[in-house]
Formats: structure tokens, sequence, C-alpha cells
């Protein structure tokens, strides 16, 4: 079974994860979370979540990743 990666620091998501009792590693990605010009809120969360997990592949070439992100949205604004 391949090894299970977090791609996050997050506290809460490590939490979360951590009620199905199940093994894994956390490792935070280095990237920029700066939404990009005209970025859609669901663009830009899915585009974190994508390049957290590809910033730990090579570092993890034989493991899970899950790379997730959030942002909260106030009418149309993030």
């Amino acid at each position: 079974m391949p090894q299970l990666v977090l791609a996050s620091s997050s506290k809460y998501r490590r939490n979360l994860l951590n009620r199905l009792e199940i093994p894994f590693a956390c490792a935070s990605p280095d990237i920029d979370e700066t939404a990009l010009p005209g970025e859609t809120p669901e663009d830009l969360v899915k585009r974190l979540s994508r390049s957290k997990a590809l910033a730990l592949a090579e570092r993890f070439p034989e493991a899970l990743i899950i790379g997730s992100d959030q942002v909260a949205v106030l009418e149309g604004e993030i």
C-alpha cells in the first residue's frame, strides 16, 4: 500500500485525517497562494490543491498525496 501524504501544515486538516485512524505523513508544500488576476474562488482552490500535491510529488514519488485548499467567499469575493 502506498504511503499517504497530506500536502499541508494545517492542524485542522491533520485532525480531519486523523479521524480515519490510518497512518499518514504531513509535509508542507512551499507554494505561492496568491490568487491570480480574475481567478474565481473555485479555480483558485482547484489550482492551489493541485499545486500543493505536485510540489511534493518529487519528494514522495511513490505516495498517494492529498492536496487541498479552502477559501472564504462573500458575495463572490475572496
